[in-house]
């Protein structure tokens, strides 16, 4: 995935083109919006409009479809309980109540989860992670905050990689996943390996980054310039939030039909 993001974060469209500070303001904003909407049909409308600001951006179809298809696959393991477990009216299916409120809930907290996966992954195909985590630190983040992000972002592909490398050396040795105390003790001795790996490499890296002189501040040859398209830029991502959370908060106002 790191290797298609560096892909992605030159190509060139409007979302690309905005100050990573605005973009990352906007994106943030339309958000915390869509986690405030109250309404399925607000939540549905707002997955819509993050669908559209993605096809701006000029991503493969099939890249972000496998990736909204993972977080579709853990929500549906998720939310397929509440239905069965909020009491209320509904429908029997056999020996299991469906209650309506149970449905309601499941499908706004699915729509609100794949419209915010959906904004993010907007925000790290637009730009390199270092340069979002700068423009995070311009905006305000303190400089520990940042480097605990970057850290972590880098030493995940690198515990991936680390995994990946004792998978193969199990597979050369014909090893087979079963319920056996076999399994089990081997699983248990790769994640006890991964651990150590991952704290060597960590040393190590703490070691190169002190022999040049890292002094704990966040640096980057990144410049940012403001200019009016980056203003309608972040406005327009965040109306993918605040447009439906408006309508949202002016339903009960409008004159019942």
């Amino acid at each position: 995935m790191q290797a298609d993001l560096l892909d992605y974060v030159s190509r060139d469209s409007l979302v690309h083109r905005l100050d990573a500070r605005w973009r990352l303001l906007g994106i943030a904003a339309a958000c915390v919006a869509v986690v405030l909407l109250r309404s399925v049909a607000s939540a549905a409308t707002a997955f819509v409009l993050a669908l559209i600001a993605l096809t701006t951006a000029r991503l493969p179809g099939s890249w972000l479809f496998a990736r909204l298809a993972s977080v579709a696959v853990f929500l549906a393991v998720v939310t397929l309980v509440l239905p069965v477990t909020i009491p209320g009216p509904g429908v029997d299916l056999a020996w299991v109540h469906v209650s309506y409120a149970g449905l309601h809930l499941a499908a706004l907290i699915s729509l609100k989860a794949l419209s915010v996966s959906a904004l993010v992954l907007l925000l790290f195909a637009a730009a390199p992670v270092g340069v979002t985590l700068r423009a995070a630190h311009r905006l305000g983040l303190p400089d520990l905050l940042i480097q605990l992000l970057m850290l972590t972002y880098l030493h995940a592909y690198l515990l991936a990689d680390e995994l990946g490398k004792l998978r193969i050396a199990l597979r050369l040795r014909r090893f087979r996943n079963r319920m056996s105390r076999h399994t089990y003790r081997t699983l248990g001795n790769v994640a006890g390996s991964l651990l150590v790996r991952g704290y060597e490499r960590a040393e190590r890296v703490s070691q190169a980054m002190r022999t040049r002189g890292f002094t704990g501040q966040f640096r980057t040859l990144h410049e940012f310039h403001t200019t009016g398209a980056d203003l309608l830029g972040a406005g327009l991502l965040a109306a993918v939030g605040f447009a439906p959370l408006l309508a949202d908060l002016l339903a009960p106002l409008l004159p019942a039909r």
